[in-house]
């Protein structure tokens, strides 16, 4: 079985270990946070970006941001969390930091147990993506381009 059908087959097997979970359970390794008190304030929900670099002024790198948001929800919240500390950490993670070749490589073809996205994602999105990763929690490497990303390929 080759790499891309095993991983097909394994994700397939998650969705549907996922909906046979009752409702309510989370699936992400993040630690639980504490009940608010009675009577007190609830919370706002928790976004990936509570902490992204501030764009400095630059429009490309502010629609960047909010793009590779957007990215980051659908394509991996699913496993690595909101705030990039669930699964394979983000977060603290010396190569993914280092700058946009490790990460845009990993997100093109995936390794370990980490799906490829070279098919589903195309050089934009990825660099958007990258973009966001590399500028949030405590990052700030600046705009990513599709060009990297395309050179990867």
């Amino acid at each position: 079985m080759t790499k891309g059908t095993w991983v097909h087959a394994l994700a397939g097997l998650c969705c549907l270990a996922g909906s046979l979970l009752p409702a309510g359970m989370a699936l992400s390794q993040e630690a639980p946070q504490p009940a608010a008190a009675p009577g007190a304030a609830a919370a706002p929900p928790e976004t990936p970006s509570e902490t992204p670099a501030d764009a400095g002024g630059d429009p490309q790198l502010a629609t960047a941001m909010d793009a590779g948001q957007a990215g980051y929800l659908a394509n991996c919240r699913p496993c690595h969390g909101s705030r990039g500390t669930a699964g394979v950490p983000l977060v603290g993670n010396e190569k993914v930091s280092a700058g946009p070749d490790y990460l845009g490589w990993a997100i093109l073809t995936g390794p370990g147990y980490m799906p490829e996205f070279d098919e589903a994602l195309d050089d934009q999105q990825i660099a958007d993506i990258s973009t966001f990763i590399l500028n949030s929690w405590g990052n700030s490497y600046g705009l990513v381009l599709a060009e990297d990303i395309q050179a990867l390929r």
